[in-house]
């Protein structure tokens, strides 16, 4: 889907991208990692048309950004995407529409489609100055899904946002994910974790590591489990108190991910335990992983 050959991208003395290499292919959704400065935003820039390559070849469905072929195809929420203000959401999302060759008639349900996306749709007539910084967000996303592009490219989604804000958000993504391809850049690596099948590593301008993330974070020693409910305040304590436990920590705004390492020398034993501790507690789980958490991973690569 996305091809990437010997690209560089340079600002005067700045190598922004240099020499990369990178093949993303069609399916579940992509993450795009990497410390402030690695190039991410470059990169989304540089797919969607808005910087040209200094160098290299870029190919989106065997063709070169902005070639007319990809009109609507391709869609992308900046990380500080706003609205214009004073003028209603809907209005702005309809004109979006006929931007993309929609006739005004068709313009305004695809307004009304997207909206409804988000949950947004009793805030149509409002102007984006009269929404919560949430409301504003989600009326951002859902011009990302105006002509159900078959590419949306999302630069920290869920920045910002609450629990209950973020939550629906993650949710659209994986509701959606079957009908096109996503590729995520977030510093809220949980998130990444979370909704992508494979992370795309960035440091310094170049792509230090391409993988699954379910080999990049596999080891023995952790387990990672996906709780049914958010999990208790004390249910740290009750982790440690594990024989062979090092380690519990809950990730995620809406504390529904519970990740505990543990000696690997009881592995079998320190998983029984773990186990027999969560049903103790009344902590039901939707699945369990191997593995330590990408965020370490992120760490470990990039320092």
């Amino acid at each position: 889907m996305i091809s990437i050959k010997a690209f560089s991208k340079h600002f005067g003395s700045i190598r922004a991208l240099d020499g990369i290499d990178l093949g993303i292919p069609a399916g579940a959704p992509t993450g795009l990692v990497g410390p402030n400065g690695a190039g991410k935003t470059t990169l989304f820039s540089v797919l969607c048309g808005f910087l040209r390559p200094t160098s290299g070849e870029v190919r989106i469905f065997d063709l070169p950004p902005l070639t007319p072929a990809l009109h609507g195809r391709i869609a992308i929420l900046p990380q500080d995407a706003a609205l214009a203000h004073s003028v209603p959401v809907i209005k702005q999302l309809t004109f979006f529409a006929e931007l993309q060759g929609f006739a005004r008639r068709e313009a305004r349900v695809e307004a009304d489609r997207v909206l409804g996306l988000v949950n947004l749709r009793d805030a149509a007539n409002r102007a984006p100055e009269q929404l919560s910084h949430g409301m504003a967000k989600r009326a951002a996303i859902a011009q990302a899904f105006i002509g159900s592009p078959d590419l949306i490219l999302l630069d920290e989604p869920t920045s910002g946002l609450d629990a209950n804000t973020a939550g629906p958000i993650r949710e659209l993504i994986r509701a959606t994910g079957d009908q096109r391809k996503f590729v995520i850049s977030s510093h809220n690596l949980a998130d990444i974790e979370d909704l992508c099948v494979d992370v795309v590593i960035l440091n310094q301008g170049k792509v230090t590591t391409h993988r699954p993330i379910s080999e990049l974070v596999a080891r023995s020693a952790a387990l990672t489990f996906n709780l049914e409910q958010a999990a208790p305040v004390n249910v740290i304590e009750k982790m440690l108190a594990v024989t062979g436990v090092t380690q519990a920590e809950v990730l995620g705004d809406d504390r529904r991910r519970l990740r505990v390492r543990f000696e690997a020398a009881s592995e079998v034993a320190a998983q029984v335990q773990i186990l027999n501790a969560l049903q103790a507690a009344g902590i039901t789980f939707k699945d369990m992983s191997r593995g330590e958490s990408l965020e370490q991973k992120v760490r470990e690569i990039t320092r």
